[in-house]
């Protein structure tokens, strides 16, 4: 069962993945590097993840290295900052589907005489019976079947 409040969450993530496609770049006047343009798109992600926009600008337009003891700010070009925006949502579209994989585990958890993880398909009568049938015999038997 997932909570109301889970599901908002969800619903919350999933729209911001679809946000981030709508974010768009506006290249800095003489200079190799973009910003986010300060619209809906930027808003609206920003308030679903939670975080500040201001935050967000810099997630996307700049890139931060560790060299020794110095950070170093790099402004990120119209290309890299697409990748940084769609690495973002990738990120974020993984790690709910962890999430939602990681409850349909517990929800069906069966106790401790579970022995391991295990995928069931049902595999109707057909040319070939044995005891235990692999995934192979699975798509020979199909395979005979709709050439029937």
């Amino acid at each position: 069962h997932v909570s109301k409040e889970d599901q908002e969450s969800v619903f919350a993530m999933l729209a911001a993945v679809l946000w981030l496609g709508n974010v768009s770049f506006t290249l800095i006047d003489n200079e190799n590097h973009v910003e986010p343009d300060p619209d809906e798109s930027l808003s609206t992600v920003a308030k679903l993840i939670g975080c500040n926009i201001n935050e967000l600008k810099l997630a996307l337009s700049k890139r931060n290295m560790r060299v020794g003891n110095d950070t170093i700010v790099q402004k990120l070009t119209l290309s890299q900052a697409i990748d940084a925006r769609d690495a973002l949502a990738k990120s974020i579209y993984a790690c709910l589907f962890d999430w939602l994989v990681e409850q349909i585990n517990k929800s069906l958890a069966v106790g401790k005489r579970r022995t391991g993880r295990s995928i069931s398909i049902l595999d109707i009568y057909g040319f070939e019976s044995f005891n235990k049938n692999s995934f192979e015999q699975f798509c020979i038997n199909y395979a005979n079947e709709r050439l029937q």
